[in-house]
């Protein structure tokens, strides 16, 4: 379907698409029933085909999970896109001319789609490398005893950058391609005090980072020398915010627009080509930063459970830890895979297999409650006084929302503890309700760190400050 005129109008452009036709190359068939069609719900477990489409009137409904709505609310909630992506979305599909006032309202701004193009470029350069270059077989090498093949290696467009100070930036130059864009966005780096640019990913394997909707934002380097850090990233830029971004979210697509009971949080990049190797899908990896609010809000799109699969050293509990706030607070289940020690996901995954994994995923721990043991075991080894466990506990705990699971893990925490449930919920009271009375605008819990809540709990309940001993 082409047309020539610009739509300046929502129902312009959705005058010219063809709901049925949409679902059919994106989702499944549709069969007659009546005057409209039925096909399979995407948006939930569905059985037996329970959404009617109706292509005359451009809208759909789903007798089951009661969702329902024309074009626009189908592509959002099957692409997990926002109102301006999902009308590029359905633009791109139907090869419709949009006015410039819907183009302003997209992502893609015109600087945006030059840095894609850009990356898009480089991308390709540094796969040709790795399929053709003379230093390719180090990398190479490298993947197999990772225990990845040729397939694997274009499913996640890597590539190589050989030991060059001057690779890129020459290619840039022969192309005629402004240096400048390239600096911006991290290609290249810009020698102090002068017009001089060098390479800045050198002798590493390439990860293209993506978004959503495939656009490459940014890179990864993984280096193959002696030279650190084992991994670098493209710097921040407009489209590249490591805040935001989700390593693998890209290949959320194949599973075909239904989504997942829970989604993998995992530490590497190769765990998530592994688990997607092994046909999951439902797998991301922050770009070696804490979990953040942005974070949380784009997986809650997809899930409100997740489960961290971190190592089981003292660095993989603290990151798992740390993001109970941003979890908790968008009301996302958290639950923690520690596998056996030595094994991350990508070599647990190669020698034992899916089954073994999915089964281990199968008991999981709450991470709350996780975190109460990893307390105690603090308590213990290091000594730390009971008032201190207490303030740790409580900085966690005011973050998880159900009520029954929040009782569940006060009980866990008292359990052997000289410290009473009665009293925990009491310092938990003071410190939730402080939440809702700000300062100069500003909510008073912000300002707190640990510190700040010991001396708080000890001077609101004193009685504790005599409690510093388990029970037998």
């Amino acid at each position: 379907m082409s047309f020539n005129e610009e739509s300046t109008s929502l129902e312009d452009i959705l005058s010219q698409t063809s709901l049925k036709e949409y679902i059919e190359k994106n989702w499944s068939p549709l069969k007659k029933s009546g005057s409209n069609f039925s096909t399979l719900c995407p948006f939930h477990d569905d059985k037996s085909p329970s959404m009617s489409v109706s292509d005359e009137k451009g809208l759909y409904h789903c007798f089951t999970c009661k969702a329902g709505g024309n074009l626009i609310t189908f592509v959002k909630e099957f692409k997990n896109l926002n109102s301006a992506e999902a009308i590029q979305e359905i633009a791109s599909f139907f090869n419709i001319k949009l006015q410039k006032t819907f183009k302003n309202y997209s992502e893609d701004s015109n600087l945006n789609k030059q840095m894609y193009d850009l990356n898009n470029l480089i991308a390709s350069l540094f796969m040709k490398y790795l399929a053709e270059g003379k230093e390719r077989k180090v990398a190479i090498d490298y993947l197999i005893s990772r225990g990845f093949d040729n397939k694997d290696i274009s499913n996640f467009s890597l590539g190589f950058a050989p030991n060059k100070w001057d690779f890129l930036s020459s290619f840039l130059k022969k192309k005629k391609i402004p240096i400048n864009m390239a600096h911006n966005i991290g290609l290249i780096s810009k020698k102090d005090d002068k017009d001089e640019f060098f390479d800045f990913f050198r002798n590493r394997i390439i990860f293209p980072i993506k978004n959503r909707q495939g656009n490459i934002l940014g890179f990864a380097g993984r280096n193959i020398g002696d030279e650190k850090p084992k991994y670098i990233n493209s710097k921040e830029s407009p489209i590249f915010m490591k805040r935001k971004i989700l390593y693998g979210i890209d290949k959320f697509t194949n599973l075909k627009g239904s989504k997942p009971k829970y989604i993998f949080i995992v530490e590497g990049y190769t765990d998530v080509m592994m688990m997607n190797k092994f046909g999951i899908y439902n797998v991301v990896a922050t770009m070696g930063t804490s979990l953040t609010i942005e974070h949380a809000n784009e997986i809650k799109k997809f899930s409100s459970k997740v489960i961290m699969c971190y190592d089981s050293d003292k660095a993989g509990f603290d990151s798992s830890f740390k993001s109970i706030e941003p979890l908790y607070q968008l009301g996302i289940e958290v639950y923690t895979l520690r596998l056996q020690s030595n094994y991350d996901p990508c070599s647990f995954i190669k020698e034992f297999g899916k089954a073994k994994f999915i089964d281990a995923a199968k008991n999981s721990t709450l991470i709350i409650e996780e975190y109460i043991d990893y307390l105690k075991e603090e308590y213990l080894e290091k000594n730390i006084s009971i008032n201190e466990m207490v303030s740790s506990f409580i900085l966690k705990v005011k973050f998880v929302q159900d009520p029954i699971q929040r009782d569940i893990s006060i009980n866990k925490f008292t359990s052997s503890l000289s410290i009473t449930k009665v009293e925990v919920e009491n310092i938990l009271m003071k410190e939730t309700s402080s939440e809702s009375i700000s300062i100069g605008g500003r909510p008073e819990s912000l300002s707190l760190n640990p510190e700040d809540v010991i001396l708080k709990t000890l001077i609101e309940i004193p009685e504790i400050r005599k409690k510093q001993t388990l029970k037998d």
